[in-house]
């Protein structure tokens, strides 16, 4: 069961009230402390670990049309817009040491490809 006051919370007093008994808010259905969400992407290596170190950047965009996007790279971040939607994403630390060699939207998956700059990369020989 989810507690609820029968209107808005409105202070400290109230969340405490709809707190469980370790002071923690729980997840709506699972009873489970609620934190932070994982990150809603995810990194790929393009042609599996044998490849050129190409690395795919992925966010699902269910509904996004080509038309409406907009991705640009500023330093160590991504400015993302989809339609009226803006998001500023901060890059992995190994995508910041890439530079962007493209980008597609297919099938709901937004994926930005970045290519290794020798320039930042530790040498290997």
């Amino acid at each position: 069961r989810i507690a609820h006051l029968g209107r808005d919370p409105q202070g400290p007093a109230d969340l405490l009230a709809l707190a469980g008994e370790d002071g923690a808010l729980a997840v709506p259905g699972t009873g489970e402390a609620a934190g932070p969400a994982a990150d809603p992407w995810w990194i790929e290596e393009a042609g599996g670990p044998d490849g050129d170190g190409i690395l795919v950047w992925c966010l699902k965009l269910p509904g996004a049309v080509k038309k409406d996007l907009q991705l640009v790279r500023r330093g160590g971040e991504l400015l993302l817009t989809v339609g009226p939607f803006h998001r500023i994403v901060p890059l992995e630390p190994v995508l910041r040491r890439c530079t962007v060699s493209g980008a597609a939207l297919t099938d709901g998956v937004l994926r930005v490809r970045f290519t290794p700059d020798p320039a930042l990369w530790p040498r290997t020989s």
